[in-house]
């Protein structure tokens, strides 16, 4: 038996030689001995080793990974795979991506799995995101493919020269962590009888740290649209407004985060000159954060204060008043080998009149129902009865048409479902460019 240096230690056995010690070192010679017992050995497999890449992140380029990983066959379906790789992301406090990978076995590997960590920048560009996940797609499967034929001639060379062990800390950090990002868009369009211009400008700071979690943002948007009616009438709409929102996080272990949300806004869509709320809350993840690239089961609570004024005056005759609220959301995320479920219920109301509030759901999914035969459902359900910013007076059908302003409503919702199903080879190895791209795409 081989001793791991720095873990055990060789030590002198005294030989007795009664019977009784006989038969002792017997029963702890075999009771060693079965539970010596070396794993069942890999069978080598005559054929490449068999991939399903499944990527639930942006940076996956499916043809790029097909041409560099020449060495696997990629397969259409998880069922069909040696290896699942399931690809999950979530973003960085420096606006980059940290892309966990999975490698998941199948046949042979049924239960074994291995997982690699892999970090991206906010300036990194396409190319250089591809290629820091198809090397590490190489290295995870290098270990599957060793029983494959290629196995034989896969080789691992070092890098020229040593990469530092530690990251960069805070007190090294000239920016102390703190990412700035500016956004402006124009988006204008039209044709002879209508005018569209849209002007959208918004400004973020952030700091993400293991401890804390500091987000700033401001945003103005306006819009305006143009419409010739004929014998020289032009009918114009425009909707404008402006926000800045604060959230603030501590960590409180793996479980618990304390946090805080500021909010000022103006929306002449929603007859808002100024909506001012500040709320503190409590958020639980049922499973501990560092797995959330795989999996969250969260409960926020929020509380806290509003104040309203309003452009013109209320259905309920006002053009000012202070709410109290509270808030509570559950979310489940999940990324799994078996699909991606997201699902997210939120219950709101203002203390004082428990009339008034709000009920949410809101689904993303997409599951894997057998081999090839995959669902997909998006959509949301709202039940609204605390629209205390609406106009009193009848909206025109100017406005109605052209959505100038909230209208009353009880519910409104979203969906999108679909079925996708997949049959014939199960490989999927070629890369074609010509036309346009991949035989996967469809010709419209």
């Amino acid at each position: 038996m081989a001793l791991l240096p720095g873990r055990l230690r060789p030590t002198t056995l005294r030989v007795m030689t009664s019977s009784r010690t006989l038969f002792i070192l017997s029963v702890l010679l075999i009771a060693g001995n079965a539970f010596a017992q070396e794993p069942a050995a890999i069978k080598p497999i005559e054929r490449p080793l068999r991939v399903f890449v499944d990527c639930r992140s942006g940076g996956c380029d499916q043809e790029f990974i097909r041409t560099e990983l020449a060495w696997v066959d990629h397969v259409r379906d998880q069922k069909d795979a040696d290896v699942h790789v399931l690809v999950t992301g979530q973003g960085t406090g420096g606006g980059g991506t940290e892309y966990t990978i999975r490698f998941i076995g199948h046949g042979q590997w049924d239960g074994e799995e291995d997982t690699l960590l892999r970090n991206t920048e906010a300036a990194a560009t396409e190319d250089g995101r591809r290629r820091i996940l198809v090397q590490a797609f190489a290295i995870g499967l290098s270990r599957f493919a060793a029983a494959t034929p290629v196995g034989a001639k896969l080789m691992v060379s070092a890098p020229a020269v040593a990469t530092q062990a530690a990251q960069t800390t805070a007190a090294q950090d000239p920016w102390n962590y703190w990412v700035f990002r500016t956004n402006f868009n124009l988006n204008l369009n039209g044709e002879a009888t209508s005018k569209f211009a849209n002007v959208n400008a918004n400004q973020s700071a952030n700091r993400t740290t293991a401890e804390w979690k500091a987000n700033f943002n401001a945003g103005v948007s306006y819009n305006e649209s143009e419409y010739d009616l004929g014998e020289g009438e032009t009918f114009r709409s425009f909707r404008r407004g402006w926000n800045v929102n604060s959230l603030v996080v501590k960590s409180m272990g793996e479980h618990w985060s304390l946090g805080g949300k500021a909010g000022v806004q103006r929306s002449s869509f929603n007859n808002q000159k100024l909506n001012v709320r500040v709320a503190p809350g409590i958020e639980y993840n049922f499973f501990p954060y560092s797995k959330s690239t795989q999996r969250q089961l969260t409960v926020q609570w929020t509380a806290g204060i509003n104040r309203f004024v309003y452009d013109e005056v209320t259905i309920f005759s006002k053009t000012e008043e202070t709410k109290w609220d509270q808030a509570v959301m559950t979310s489940l995320d999940l990324r799994q080998p078996f699909g991606s479920i997201d699902v997210t219920v939120e219950a709101a109301h203002y203390f004082g009149d428990f009339g008034k509030y709000r009920l949410s759901i809101f689904a993303n999914n997409e599951l894997r129902v057998t081999r090839g035969l995959s669902l997909r459902f998006n959509g949301s359900y709202q039940v609204l009865h605390d629209q205390l910013y609406l106009r009193l007076g009848q909206a025109s059908n100017e406005e109605i048409i052209a959505r100038q302003r909230q209208l009353a409503t009880g519910y409104r919702y979203f969906l999108f479902t679909g079925i996708t199903y997949r049959f014939g080879s199960i490989n999927n190895n070629v890369v074609n460019p010509r036309f346009g791209g991949g035989g996967d795409r469809g010709f419209f």
